[in-house]
């Protein structure tokens, strides 16, 4: 039987590295190369979220996390509301850090009026791009914009916009008791100076920070959480996730966690150990797999 032409004495004196990568792809079966791929995967990971450097991307979409929204719809407001009876006449504070051009925000004001019609909601967005926060403000959107998330729906259009041709403007009911500013969410000057919330934000946004400002960050944005309150935050490196909810004493919320990490792995879960905000598949081998993959963290009773 004749040797392979990537074993062959030719190639072995020639030295050539890609001959025998090619050559023992084209030979390795393909149940040991997923095999092999399966366990070099997370270890790259790993190895990504430690040295690749971290860099700002201004990217949302509307309608991003739909089984986070029911969620927050489900468990986490009529959990706020049954702990502080006051809070349903008060009404709610929410912070939306990283807002962008207003995508989650005006989703978050739209799905929260549709659940809770009687409820005063107030919504202050904030982001480090003072471009984005000037569209928020204005509060229109083309048509490629508002139907660029995989999860939009006909519903959702027709229950935050008024369209008028190509122009979609969010409904002014939704735009009522909501403001947007720029801030750079590491500052601790500018984040003490902000009063506390029911609903406190910050998603596909920590994993872009170096790691040491990242951890600063999030025990920023723990002080602005009122007694009763909750803490989205979707987007961030898990094992830093799991070491600082368990320090600020956040439990996570045990509700559609794997259906809220597959949403959330339509847009990072291709290649997803080849860039440091990947989503890598959902598991609970982990003793910690709820910290690990939970989004939603709520304050002790």
């Amino acid at each position: 039987m004749n040797s392979p032409r990537w074993l062959s004495l030719d190639s072995l004196r020639r030295g050539d590295p890609n001959t025998w990568i090619m050559g023992l792809r084209a030979w390795v079966p393909p149940s040991i190369k997923k095999g092999i791929r399966r366990a070099v995967e997370p270890i790259k990971y790993r190895l990504m979220l430690r040295f690749q450097p971290r860099q700002n991307r201004v990217y949302t979409q509307f309608f991003r996390f739909p089984h986070q929204y029911r969620a927050l719809v489900e468990r986490v407001v009529p959990s706020l509301l049954a702990r502080d009876p006051d809070l349903g006449q008060r009404g709610l504070d929410v912070a939306v850090f990283a807002c962008c051009s207003g995508e989650e925000v005006y989703t978050l004001k739209s799905e929260l009026a549709r659940a809770f019609p009687g409820l005063d909601v107030r919504v202050r967005g904030y982001d480090i791009v003072p471009e984005v926060i000037e569209q928020a403000r204005v509060g229109e959107y083309s048509e490629v914009q508002v139907r660029a998330g995989p999860f939009v729906t006909e519903e959702f259009l027709v229950a935050a916009f008024d369209r008028d041709g190509e122009t979609f403007r969010v409904k002014p009911g939704l735009r009522e008791s909501t403001s947007f500013d720029v801030c750079d969410m590491t500052s601790p000057d500018f984040m003490s100076s902000l009063p506390k919330f029911d609903l406190v934000y910050a998603q596909n946004v920590l994993f872009h920070l170096p790691r040491p400002v990242a951890a600063e960050a999030f025990k920023l944005l723990v002080g602005l959480m009122a007694a009763n309150s909750a803490l989205f935050i979707n987007g961030m490196d898990t094992d830093m996730r799991v070491a600082l909810t368990k320090a600020h004493g956040l439990d996570p919320l045990d509700y559609l966690v794997e259906e809220i990490h597959e949403d959330a792995r339509v847009d990072r879960g291709a290649n997803w150990a080849n860039q440091y905000w990947g989503r890598e598949p959902f598991s609970k081998a982990s003793s910690n797999w709820l910290r690990k993959f939970g989004t939603i963290y709520v304050t002790r009773a």
